[in-house]
């Protein structure tokens, strides 16, 4: 036993790690498809900006034609694309996303072990809590290559566990750490390098955080009871440091963001994605869609809240026994992660009167949380909400364990326990979402066109459209119409289209004219265009020398696949020049997925 204590951090770490490596993208490549290529393009756009300007900008006629694009609101953080533009620049097929994974995972878990440790739990126990809270997240493990940007969760395990630290300090041993709350605030800083969707849920959790210590302080005063003011100079010298790094990229990054959002004004939200609440208490053992649950399969990227009852049980016995406990600190040193909860569960669901309301409420009480627009996401917050109540409630856990140790009832109980979470666990097998490399032959030929004169590529179909819904006609056969966008990568030259998780009415006008208008009805109607739309269409090519060539995707646009309309398509641009296949959209490993061609012209008609 002594042994296993310590190798503890080891241990642990080793498990975390394999986890890591269990669910690597395929083949290590690049995306392709839909939110799977969000992060790879991004952080192309930005290495072209940092090798090009030297700087970050939120404007650019690098990327998207026939006009430039202001980007302010694609999926995009300071840490993933600062740090990955560097790497794209370096070797744009070394797997950063996933090393960037790897590496949070491990950062996190030492981080929140460490803090454990500090709270006095033994050093088993602080990694075994540190591992569980760190890899055993269901929500986040079912966004997987999905939403690339909600898996980097490091600042948001260390604001949740410092904040137990805090609390822990000022209930149990009446002492308000003004050093603590200097590393607070350096991760909130910390905070604003990452994805947008985490800055309200956070400022919200900290607000509540700090609204529960000025409570303490007014019943510390009526009460006549000393609460010691903890402040060293020195010790806060570390994380005044680094926040002034932080600070100095952040004026890097966010006076162009700011000056490009002050010239788009408001951004329209719409609230979506709404959870099923009774998938909350859904235990992980019984499988999926089992028994009298009669539940849809777990495997929705958007909407999993499930976290199973390996938290559940052992936060509502938290809840329970600091609640009886005589002397202890009551449910006080709980109440900010209990009123947490509270407005997750309120906040993820669709409500009736009189709470039908309360998303819009909190959207404008909370700096930033009018972009929290897709409520079921609270689910990546649930394990840390648990977790840290349970650290909370240690004490009174371990000495209601001690009492009963000896009790065959205990042993049974902790048994059932035991094996269930086991079963829970297992979910954590479950194959993610994944694409399969881009095959050798398409490769090839999107490398060819790399080195052919023109800066743009014309893809049939192509999208526009933003997660938010604005422009979503000029983005007919979505999501797979936005693999065109994703091919940049592979090939470098301005694409036609833009899709974002937000955009502007502002950003669908210039397609609001001809040829794109006939084009986005033809694909709507999954027809071929008609001979007064082919002389429009070679019209358009013949204006644009710029483009260096056609990409068709007949599996998108059907019509383009039927002998009649190719015989059409070769007649105006003759035969194709190139010709491969890929999965059009990500399957469960990977395996499987539905293929789509992708056939290359020339950009010229013939005369």
């Amino acid at each position: 036993m002594k042994r296993l204590t310590d190798f503890a951090f080891w241990l642990g770490l080793a498990m975390l790690l394999a986890y890591g490596y269990w669910v690597h993208p395929a083949g290590f490549g690049r995306g392709y498809a839909e939110d799977m290529c969000f992060p790879d393009f991004a952080r192309q756009i930005m290495a072209d900006q940092l090798r090009i300007h030297g700087r970050p900008s939120f404007v650019t006629d690098l990327v998207m034609t026939p006009a430039g694009a202001s980007i302010p609101y694609m999926s995009w953080s300071i840490e993933r694309d600062w740090l990955g533009a560097y790497f794209w620049n370096w070797n744009r097929d070394f797997p950063f996303l996933w090393f960037y994974f790897c590496v949070s995972l491990a950062a996190t878990y030492a981080g929140v072990g460490f803090i454990l440790r500090k709270m006095g739990l033994g050093r088993l126990a602080a990694w075994g809590i540190a591992l569980a809270a760190v890899g055993f997240h269901v929500p986040r493990h079912f966004k997987i290559w999905h939403h690339y940007e909600h898996l980097l969760q490091h600042w948001v395990y260390w604001g949740f566990f410092l904040d137990a630290w805090i609390l822990q300090r000022f209930w149990r041993e009446r002492k308000l750490s003004w050093n603590l709350e200097a590393w607070r605030a350096l991760v909130m800083l910390g905070m604003l390098g990452t994805v947008g969707y985490f800055w309200g849920p956070m400022i919200l959790e900290w607000g509540l955080v700090r609204l529960g210590l000025a409570a303490g302080l007014l019943w510390a005063r009526f009460h006549r009871t000393k609460i010691a003011q903890e402040w060293e100079f020195r010790r806060a010298l570390l994380p005044a440091a680094i926040a002034a790094v932080l600070i100095a990229l952040d004026l890097r990054w966010y006076p162009p963001l700011f000056e490009e959002v002050k010239k788009l004004g408001e951004v329209p939200q719409v609230l979506s994605w709404f959870a099923e609440r009774d998938y909350l208490p859904r235990p992980l053992w019984l499988g999926t869609g089992a028994g009298i649950w009669k539940l849809a399969p777990l495997d929705r990227p958007e909407t999993v809240v499930t976290i199973g009852w390996f938290y559940w049980v052992p936060l509502l016995l938290s809840v329970w026994l600091v609640r009886r406990r005589a002397g202890g600190p009551g449910l006080r040193i709980l109440a900010p992660f209990l009123g947490l909860l509270l407005i997750a569960f309120l906040y993820m669901g669709q409500n009736p009167w009189p709470l039908d309301r309360f998303q819009a409420w909190v959207q404008a009480v909370v700096p930033f949380m009018s972009f929290f627009r897709v409520a079921s996401r609270w689910g990546l917050f649930l394990p840390q909400i648990a977790c840290v109540m349970v650290v909370l409630a240690w004490p009174e856990l371990r000495e209601w364990v001690r009492a009963r140790q000896h009790r065959l009832s205990l042993r049974v109980a902790l048994g059932l326990f035991l094996v269930t979470s086991l079963v829970e666990f297992s979910w954590l097998l479950y194959p993610v979402n994944a694409m399969p490399p881009l095959a050798k032959p398409v490769v090839s030929m999107l490398e060819k066109i790399r080195e052919l004169p023109g800066e743009s590529v014309l893809n049939l179909p192509f999208c526009v459209t933003g997660g938010n819904g604005v422009c979503s006609e000029q983005c007919p056969n979505y999501p797979g119409s936005t693999t065109g966008m994703c091919l940049r990568t592979w090939h470098d030259k301005k694409i036609y289209g833009l899709y974002a998780s937000r955009l502007m009415f502002s950003d669908c006008e210039i397609y609001r004219r001809a040829p794109f208008t006939s084009w986005f009805e033809a694909w709507r109607q999954q027809r071929c265009l008609s001979d007064p739309e082919w002389d429009e269409f070679c019209g358009y090519l013949k204006e644009h020398s710029e483009i260096a060539a056609v990409l068709v995707h007949p599996e998108l646009w059907h019509a383009a696949g039927t002998p009649e309309c190719r015989q059409k398509l070769e007649a105006r641009l003759g035969p194709p020049l190139g010709e491969g296949s890929y999965p059009i959209a990500p399957t469960r490993g990977g395996q499987g997925a539905w293929p789509s061609r992708i056939i290359w012209y020339s950009p010229r008609c013939a005369k």
